[in-house]
């Protein structure tokens, strides 16, 4: 670095006065120094400090004051130092003025030369002449809560470093978003105010998580230079976060935020009863999927239903869940419209989502028990539970015509319990007396034992569920042939903790051999049989004591 030598009066001793400023290219937030020297061929005393002012493109703050003597022509001289701190406050290119050296009335003047100041985010390589830029951009300043927005940092150059290693670029934290990384895109060139910049771009999709304003720290570059590293910093970013609107938003809303679609299919058109078919529902778009749920399927007459699952192989921009469907009459199945509920944040409302209805056909399974038409006419769909209601009556009827008899007749009341006298054949009659449900589910359970399709697992498991659903159906008005409504019909008709328990453990071992199905020994398959009776015997027991 030449520093510029000052001119000696002729009325003095030879004084040279010099000043130097390096490095002569900063970024702002970097320091420069200035170093300033007065020295001479005699000896020089009563040396005055220099003057200068670079205000207000630098502050100038003092370092330290250094004195070497030295040995010229014999004679003891002596050099003066001093140097400075520069802080630019400004970005710019600057020539600093002179500074004034004074000495036994005389004056000296050296000139420091020019520096550059870059932002932050610039720099200018010497060597190459190529221009170094960072910045940081978002698609949006004001998303909504979980709505997606875009960070892209870029890296803009003109011309490679001649260096070995590569730029390292360093994003900051995102504590209060939720982050998706895209992947990195091939360096592709820009026109940039008449220049060829080439650029580098790193985004992240970003999912805020809390409402209000968000600050998103700047992002650095570590740049290679010949002579050490330089730091590239961009500016912070300012979000201010918008809660979801409350007008409008439906009673259902999961919580989506995107734009959506949602699908649906089937593994299959035509299925037979008792048999399960795969209807899988994806739901895709724009938007944060680790927060989609699973769709809500509406109650489908009929048919039971299990699930859902996630499916293995979601991407980031679709997820696809998987159900179990079992009809348990024949006839035409209809799969109604699905809706998937959510808020579209490009437009701020709510919008809907819904697939298109799916026919199934269901035709008879030879090895069910019994089966009925799903879509039967009405004046059959009657008869079943007319025929329910003439034997209701029938028993109805008979048990109070024994009743009435056991009156005429003049049985004795105990007087200290107020019932009549135990009577252990009629008790036992009483208990013997089986509705037309559970005589039917008898003569099927014991169709199952000696049947020949009972060597399959899912088969024996397919049955056997089928004989107990159609026994609660007649029992406890079973709306919906799954577990949890079994139980919670069974409680709300009265049935004893233990019996259900063991009857929700038969059906749930029904549901793993029809599903995952694995070899049923006779033993095991005879032992599942006994079970299923001994729940309907204490179920008709626990009736008939309630009616007797």
């Amino acid at each position: 670095m030449q520093s510029t030598v000052g001119q000696v009066s002729t009325r003095a001793p030879a004084i040279n006065v010099a000043a130097a400023v390096k490095p002569r290219h900063i970024q702002l937030g970097e320091k420069a120094r200035l170093d300033l020297t007065i020295s001479g061929d005699a000896f020089i005393k009563h040396i005055e400090t220099p003057k200068f002012n670079f205000l207000p493109e630098f502050l100038a703050v003092p370092l330290h004051t250094e004195t070497t003597p030295r040995l010229e022509s014999n004679k003891i001289a002596v050099s003066m130092a001093w140097a400075y701190e520069l802080i630019p406050q400004t970005v710019g290119d600057f020539s600093l003025p002179d500074v004034h050296f004074a000495y036994q009335g005389s004056d000296y003047f050296a000139n420091p030369g020019s520096i550059r100041v870059s932002s932050a985010d610039t720099y200018v390589d010497v060597s190459t002449r190529s221009i170094h830029q960072v910045e940081v951009s978002v698609d949006t300043t004001k998303p909504y809560l979980n709505a997606p927005l875009t960070y892209t940092f870029r890296y803009l150059y003109t011309a490679v470093l001649p260096t070995q290693e590569s730029p390292t670029p360093r994003l900051p934290e995102f504590p209060n978003f939720l982050v998706e990384e895209l992947p990195t895109l091939r360096a592709h060139t820009q026109q940039i105010r008449g220049k060829t910049f080439w650029v580098e771009e790193h985004v992240r999709k970003l999912y805020p998580q809390r409402t209000g304003q968000i600050v998103i720290k700047p992002a650095t570059l570590m740049l290679p230079v010949p002579r050490g590293r330089k730091t590239l910093t961009t500016e912070p970013l300012t979000l201010n976060i918008q809660p979801l609107p409350e007008v409008g938003k439906p009673s259902n809303f999961s919580g989506a935020v995107g734009e959506y679609q949602i699908s649906a299919q089937v593994d299959r058109t035509s299925v037979a009863v008792g048999s399960a078919l795969t209807l899988s529902i994806q739901i895709a778009g724009r938007g944060n999927i680790q927060t989609v749920t699973e769709p809500k399927l509406p109650p489908i007459a009929g048919v039971v239903v299990n699930g859902p699952n996630l499916v293995e192989g979601s991407t980031p921009t679709n997820r696809t869940y998987a159900y179990a469907l079992i009809p348990a009459r024949s006839g035409t199945l209809r799969i109604p419209t699905i809706a998937y509920i959510y808020f579209d944040p490009s437009r701020a409302v709510y919008a809907t989502a819904q697939t298109t209805p799916i026919p199934i056909a269901v035709h008879p399974n030879p090895n069910d028990v019994a089966d009925t038409e799903i879509d039967a006419p009405s004046w059959k769909v009657w008869l079943i539970p007319l025929a329910i209601l003439i034997v209701v009556l029938v028993g109805a009827g008979f048990l109070w015509y024994r009743a009435r008899f056991q009156k005429i007749r003049g049985e004795t009341v105990n007087p200290a319990t107020g019932t009549p006298p135990s009577d252990n054949s009629q008790s036992s009659e009483r208990k013997g007396q089986r509705t037309p449900a559970a005589s039917q589910a008898s003569e099927a359970l014991r169709a199952l034992a000696h049947g020949n399709t009972t060597d399959e697992a899912t088969a024996f498991a397919n049955a056997l569920a089928q004989i107990l659903y159609e026994y609660l159906t007649d029992t406890v008005a079973l709306t919906q042939r799954n577990i949890d409504t079994v139980r919670e019909a069974c409680v709300q008709s009265g049935m004893a903790e233990s019996i259900l328990e063991e009857l929700v453990d038969l059906l749930t071992k029904c549901e793993y051999h029809r599903f995952a199905p694995v070899p049923l020994t006779a033993t095991e398959r005879g032992a599942l049989i006994t079970r299923a009776e001994a729940v309907i015997t204490d179920t008709e027991d626990l009736q008939n004591t309630y009616t007797g």
